[in-house]
Protein backbone atom coordinates (compact mmCIF):
# COMPACT_ATOMS: atom_id res chain seq x y z
CA UNK A 1 0.00 0.00 0.00
CA UNK A 2 1.34 3.31 -0.68
CA UNK A 3 1.31 6.28 1.38
CA UNK A 4 1.31 9.73 -0.69
CA UNK A 5 1.62 12.55 2.15
CA UNK A 6 -0.49 12.28 4.80
CA UNK A 7 -3.14 9.58 3.19
CA UNK A 8 -2.99 5.90 2.96
CA UNK A 9 -5.22 5.22 -0.46
CA UNK A 10 -6.88 2.15 0.21
CA UNK A 11 -7.42 -0.51 2.91
CA UNK A 12 -10.07 -3.82 2.73
CA UNK A 13 -11.67 -4.50 5.85
CA UNK A 14 -13.45 -8.24 6.12
CA UNK A 15 -17.26 -8.37 7.36
CA UNK A 16 -17.23 -11.95 7.57
CA UNK A 17 -17.49 -12.64 11.21
CA UNK A 18 -16.99 -9.92 12.82
CA UNK A 19 -15.27 -6.73 11.69
CA UNK A 20 -10.93 -6.89 11.03
CA UNK A 21 -8.92 -3.56 9.78
CA UNK A 22 -6.47 -4.60 7.64
CA UNK A 23 -4.26 -1.61 9.00
CA UNK A 24 -4.57 -2.12 13.25
CA UNK A 25 -5.38 1.41 13.88
CA UNK A 26 -5.87 3.77 10.79
CA UNK A 27 -3.72 6.76 11.83
CA UNK A 28 -3.59 8.61 8.33
CA UNK A 29 -6.45 9.82 6.19
CA UNK A 30 -8.17 6.75 4.51
CA UNK A 31 -9.49 8.15 0.48
CA UNK A 32 -11.08 4.26 -0.03
CA UNK A 33 -12.61 1.56 2.06
CA UNK A 34 -13.09 -2.19 0.53
CA UNK A 35 -15.82 -3.81 1.73
CA UNK A 36 -15.08 -7.87 2.08
CA UNK A 37 -18.12 -9.34 3.05
CA UNK A 38 -20.58 -12.43 1.38
CA UNK A 39 -23.54 -10.02 2.06
CA UNK A 40 -23.07 -8.07 -1.41
CA UNK A 41 -25.29 -7.37 -4.49
CA UNK A 42 -24.38 -6.23 -7.74
CA UNK A 43 -27.31 -4.03 -9.65
CA UNK A 44 -28.19 -1.88 -11.80
CA UNK A 45 -28.67 1.75 -10.96
CA UNK A 46 -31.67 2.60 -13.24
CA UNK A 47 -33.51 -0.58 -11.27
CA UNK A 48 -31.92 0.77 -7.45
CA UNK A 49 -34.72 1.85 -5.33
CA UNK A 50 -34.54 2.17 -1.58
CA UNK A 51 -38.02 0.53 -1.13
CA UNK A 52 -36.84 -2.87 -2.97
CA UNK A 53 -33.88 -3.37 -1.09
CA UNK A 54 -35.16 -5.78 1.04
CA UNK A 55 -37.01 -8.07 -1.21
CA UNK A 56 -33.88 -8.43 -3.43
CA UNK A 57 -31.74 -9.40 -0.36
CA UNK A 58 -34.42 -11.90 0.19
CA UNK A 59 -34.34 -13.28 -3.53
CA UNK A 60 -30.61 -13.31 -3.24
CA UNK A 61 -30.97 -16.26 -0.19
CA UNK A 62 -29.65 -13.18 2.12
CA UNK A 63 -32.78 -11.96 4.11
CA UNK A 64 -31.95 -9.07 6.23
CA UNK A 65 -31.96 -8.79 10.12
CA UNK A 66 -33.12 -6.52 12.11
CA UNK A 67 -29.80 -5.10 13.26
CA UNK A 68 -28.49 -4.75 8.80
CA UNK A 69 -28.75 -2.01 6.93
CA UNK A 70 -27.53 -1.36 3.59
CA UNK A 71 -25.09 0.98 2.01
CA UNK A 72 -25.61 1.58 -1.46
CA UNK A 73 -22.31 2.11 -3.57
CA UNK A 74 -22.94 3.96 -6.81
CA UNK A 75 -20.06 4.16 -9.60
CA UNK A 76 -19.87 6.15 -12.81
CA UNK A 77 -20.49 3.28 -14.74
CA UNK A 78 -24.24 2.82 -13.97
CA UNK A 79 -23.84 -0.32 -11.94
CA UNK A 80 -24.07 -0.20 -7.73
CA UNK A 81 -23.18 -2.16 -5.24
CA UNK A 82 -25.50 -2.52 -2.18
CA UNK A 83 -23.74 -3.97 1.00
CA UNK A 84 -25.80 -5.17 4.49
CA UNK A 85 -23.94 -4.17 7.51
CA UNK A 86 -24.67 -4.08 11.23
CA UNK A 87 -25.68 -0.97 12.90
CA UNK A 88 -22.23 -1.96 15.10
CA UNK A 89 -20.26 -2.58 11.77
CA UNK A 90 -21.16 0.95 10.10
CA UNK A 91 -20.43 2.92 13.90
CA UNK A 92 -16.79 1.11 13.51
CA UNK A 93 -16.54 2.40 10.27
CA UNK A 94 -17.60 5.98 10.95
CA UNK A 95 -15.30 5.92 13.74
CA UNK A 96 -12.30 5.24 12.01
CA UNK A 97 -12.68 6.62 8.48
CA UNK A 98 -15.37 9.28 8.91
CA UNK A 99 -17.95 10.33 6.67
CA UNK A 100 -15.82 11.12 3.60
CA UNK A 101 -14.49 8.12 2.64
CA UNK A 102 -15.63 6.57 -0.25
CA UNK A 103 -16.64 2.85 -0.35
CA UNK A 104 -16.33 -0.22 -2.40
CA UNK A 105 -16.42 -3.76 -3.06
CA UNK A 106 -14.48 -6.47 -5.68
CA UNK A 107 -17.57 -6.55 -7.46
CA UNK A 108 -16.84 -3.11 -8.83
CA UNK A 109 -13.70 -3.91 -10.29
CA UNK A 110 -13.86 -3.03 -13.98
CA UNK A 111 -13.00 -6.22 -16.21
CA UNK A 112 -12.36 -3.69 -19.23
CA UNK A 113 -12.87 -5.98 -22.09
CA UNK A 114 -16.36 -7.26 -24.23
CA UNK A 115 -14.66 -10.68 -24.96
CA UNK A 116 -16.18 -13.78 -22.99
CA UNK A 117 -14.02 -13.43 -19.73
CA UNK A 118 -14.74 -15.28 -16.54
CA UNK A 119 -13.53 -12.95 -13.35
CA UNK A 120 -12.50 -14.15 -10.32
CA UNK A 121 -11.37 -12.51 -6.71
CA UNK A 122 -10.49 -15.03 -4.39
CA UNK A 123 -10.01 -13.85 -0.93
CA UNK A 124 -9.33 -17.55 0.95
CA UNK A 125 -12.91 -17.17 1.83
CA UNK A 126 -14.67 -15.10 -0.59
CA UNK A 127 -14.49 -15.82 -3.60
CA UNK A 128 -16.10 -12.99 -6.00
CA UNK A 129 -17.25 -13.74 -9.60
CA UNK A 130 -18.06 -11.69 -12.72
CA UNK A 131 -19.12 -13.45 -15.71
CA UNK A 132 -18.91 -11.44 -19.12
CA UNK A 133 -20.56 -12.51 -22.55
CA UNK A 134 -20.05 -10.21 -24.04
CA UNK A 135 -22.23 -8.12 -21.25
CA UNK A 136 -22.56 -8.86 -17.61
CA UNK A 137 -23.71 -12.34 -17.41
CA UNK A 138 -22.97 -12.89 -13.07
CA UNK A 139 -22.09 -10.89 -10.52
CA UNK A 140 -22.23 -12.99 -7.14
CA UNK A 141 -20.17 -13.46 -3.79
CA UNK A 142 -19.58 -16.85 -2.69
CA UNK A 143 -18.50 -17.93 1.21
CA UNK A 144 -15.75 -20.69 1.29
CA UNK A 145 -15.19 -22.55 4.59
CA UNK A 146 -13.04 -25.48 3.17
CA UNK A 147 -11.28 -26.48 -0.32
CA UNK A 148 -14.08 -28.84 -1.10
CA UNK A 149 -16.43 -25.81 -1.59
CA UNK A 150 -13.88 -23.99 -3.92
CA UNK A 151 -13.87 -27.29 -5.99
CA UNK A 152 -17.34 -27.87 -5.83
CA UNK A 153 -17.81 -24.00 -6.92
CA UNK A 154 -15.19 -24.52 -10.07
CA UNK A 155 -16.82 -27.67 -10.85
CA UNK A 156 -20.38 -25.84 -11.17
CA UNK A 157 -18.36 -23.03 -13.28
CA UNK A 158 -16.73 -24.98 -15.71
CA UNK A 159 -19.86 -26.54 -16.09
CA UNK A 160 -21.83 -23.72 -16.78
CA UNK A 161 -18.85 -21.69 -18.81
CA UNK A 162 -16.98 -23.67 -20.78
CA UNK A 163 -13.18 -22.52 -19.73
CA UNK A 164 -12.23 -22.93 -23.55
CA UNK A 165 -14.52 -19.92 -24.57
CA UNK A 166 -13.93 -18.10 -22.34
CA UNK A 167 -10.32 -15.59 -20.92
CA UNK A 168 -10.15 -16.68 -17.18
CA UNK A 169 -8.98 -13.60 -15.29
CA UNK A 170 -7.87 -14.53 -11.51
CA UNK A 171 -6.85 -11.72 -8.89
CA UNK A 172 -5.89 -13.95 -5.82
CA UNK A 173 -5.35 -12.19 -2.47
CA UNK A 174 -3.50 -14.92 -0.82
CA UNK A 175 0.11 -16.47 -0.69
CA UNK A 176 -1.56 -19.90 -0.41
CA UNK A 177 0.26 -21.23 -3.47
CA UNK A 178 -2.39 -24.55 -3.22
CA UNK A 179 -5.06 -22.53 -4.16
CA UNK A 180 -3.77 -21.25 -7.16
CA UNK A 181 -2.84 -24.58 -8.00
CA UNK A 182 -6.51 -25.82 -7.58
CA UNK A 183 -7.68 -23.02 -9.95
CA UNK A 184 -5.03 -24.41 -12.86
CA UNK A 185 -6.54 -27.60 -12.31
CA UNK A 186 -10.22 -26.14 -13.93
CA UNK A 187 -8.81 -23.48 -16.11
CA UNK A 188 -5.48 -24.05 -18.54
CA UNK A 189 -5.44 -20.69 -19.67
CA UNK A 190 -5.37 -18.77 -16.57
CA UNK A 191 -4.22 -15.11 -16.82
CA UNK A 192 -3.07 -13.66 -12.96
CA UNK A 193 -4.29 -10.68 -12.19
Amino acid sequence: MKEHSNTQRKVSIRLTGGHSFSVATPTKRVEEVELLTPHTLLVPEQFYATEGIKAAFAAAGMPLGEEEQVLPIRTDKGMMALVALTTAEVEALTQAFGHDVRYTTPLLHPVGNIEPTIWICDTEDLIYIKVYDPKLQIAEVVSIASEADRAYLMTRLVETCDPNRYTVRLELRSSNKAIKRQYQTYFNSLKCE
